[in-house]
């Protein structure tokens, strides 16, 4: 599905403000009260379930180091993965000549990075931004390929997380979870409505829209709707990039000894279970990063099986300083350094969060 350059935005004209960088949208209130909401949940997290702090500690200090950075080095192939993924899908929106693997790898890391530093994934709204000053097309256009990208990974992890859920508890699956599968299974088919009623009926949502919207909301269904096909790579691409976050997990279960006689695959099928569902918290909490909320969710899953208590504090916590902790450290060099590296571009190619909700 091919767009003209009106209807994607591909050229249009974009305004160049100054960047204040992301230091105001840090420091500011609501950002520091839902991080600290996120580090009380974490405190409470430890001393609500009555657990040896010590004990804690003690199990963290004897974790395998090769196994450990083995995972940190599996997590960061996530993004050479999904910046492939994304080019493809621009390349199917109409985008003939898009910024390369790299460049799209290092703005979904960029984007994660700010995810981790302010709240209710901004983030996401900061990658479209920072496409567009790269890409020269609408802030509306890439918002629609990001918003393509996250129902394909939606899609993908609830059907990989109830399909671990199915082999892990042998298809009985237990009363707590079912409705948060049941809930996702919902929100999968809302989302596939949604998606066939914009292709069906593409001006229906615009009537309900004031005149002055109705460019924008264009742009934004071209970049959703064309961001689809190619299936057989996106697929394999998505599988991949989750794949990355699955072994991640499961090599730092390795590096603690969390799993015990299982098989290879009942342990990935228990990562993917853990990974995925901390995945799907992360993405609904409103703390930054999912700060507090992610790491409730894999002490919750490894308690459903059967891990509960000290070492699953232990393996929160160090899945958590590979997937948050270690963004924000090396985002921070990743920031700076992408302006330095464009002098030309200046401090703009980073951009600014306050200026990526325009249009």
């Amino acid at each position: 599905m091919r767009h003209d350059r009106t209807d994607s935005g591909i050229g249009a004209p974009t305004d160049e403000p100054i960047d204040p960088g992301l230091g105001p949208r840090v420091f500011n209130r609501r950002t520091i009260v839902w991080f600290a909401i996120g580090i009380a949940i974490l405190v409470a997290l430890v001393t609500q379930l009555d657990l040896d702090v010590g004990r804690i500690i003690d199990t963290i200090r004897r974790a395998d180091p090769s196994a450990f950075l083995a995972a940190l080095f599996v997590y960061y192939l996530t993004f050479p993965f999904r910046g492939w993924r994304w080019r493809r899908m621009l390349r199917n929106a109409g985008i003939e000549n898009p910024p390369g693997i790299g460049v799209l790898s290092m703005i979904i890391f960029l984007s994660w990075f700010a995810n981790c530093l302010v709240p209710a994934k901004l983030g996401d709204v900061y990658r479209a931004y920072l496409l567009k000053k790269r890409g020269a097309v609408s802030l509306s256009f890439a918002g629609g390929t990001v918003v393509a990208e996250r129902l394909i990974d939606l899609a993908f992890v609830l059907i990989v997380l109830g399909a671990s859920a199915l082999a892990i508890f042998r298809g009985r699956v237990p009363d707590r979870l079912g409705p948060f599968l049941e809930i996702g299974a919902l929100g999968i088919f809302a989302a596939g409505l949604g998606l066939l009623a914009l292709r069906r009926w593409p001006n229906l949502a615009a009537r309900f829209l004031p005149r002055r919207f109705h460019a924008i909301y264009d742009r934004f269904q071209g970049g959703t709707l064309g961001a689809f096909g190619s299936y057989g790579q996106l697929v394999v691409l998505t599988s991949l990039g989750w794949l990355a976050e699955i072994v991640r997990f499961w090599l730092v279960g390795v590096s603690l000894g969390l799993f015990a006689n299982e098989t290879v695959w009942s342990q990935l099928a228990i990562s993917a279970f853990v990974a995925l569902g901390s995945a799907i918290f992360t993405t609904a909490a409103p703390t930054p990063g999912g700060l507090g909320a992610a790491e409730l969710a894999i002490v919750a899953a490894l308690t459903l099986v059967g891990r509960g208590g000290e070492i699953a504090i232990a393996a929160a916590l160090l899945d958590r300083l590979i997937s948050y902790w270690s963004l924000i450290a090396f985002g921070t060099v990743a920031y700076f350094g992408w302006a330095v590296r464009d002098p030309d571009r200046g401090s703009s190619s980073v951009g600014t969060l306050s200026h990526a909700r325009r249009d």
